[in-house]
């Protein structure tokens, strides 16, 4: 595990949207239970850096209501004069982030969850607001 993992990286970051899909789903009125899920995706670029892609998607279960998924991704570079301490490619990048990547994530988690209140509050019903972190597993 990399204890400082922002050190690797400039403190640069470049920051946009991935993608968004919604779909509305025609269903009875039924109890249903909402789960949140967060998958992150890291690929390496030898040259400068990695790119990170942080997906969040919405379901309920059983299946009904709307399906909502929202990624974000940023581009971050390395830091020439430490970049070379860690081979990249024999780690799992994407539990890396998860476990020491706030310093990216936080603002991937604010832009997603501040466009899934605004998405679902547009079918006229209270937003759903989920909080801002990784969910971790204890």
């Amino acid at each position: 595990m990399i204890e400082n993992l922002e050190k690797y990286f400039l403190p640069e970051q470049t920051y946009y949207l991935n993608g968004i899909t919604y779909k509305i789903i025609e269903t009875s009125a039924v109890e249903r239970e909402l789960n949140c899920i967060d998958n992150i995706n890291v690929e390496v670029n030898d040259a400068d850096g990695v790119k990170l892609i942080l997906t969040r998607t919405l379901k309920f279960a059983p299946e009904g209501i709307f399906e909502l998924s929202i990624s974000f991704g940023a581009l971050l570079k390395f830091d020439e004069k430490v970049k070379d301490e860690i081979n990249w490619h024999e780690i799992k990048l994407a539990e890396e982030f998860g476990i020491n990547g706030d310093f990216v994530l936080r603002n991937l988690l604010d832009r997603i969850s501040l466009l899934i209140a605004e998405i679902t509050a547009s079918f006229g019903q209270r937003p759903i607001i989920v909080p801002p972190v990784i969910a971790r597993e204890n």
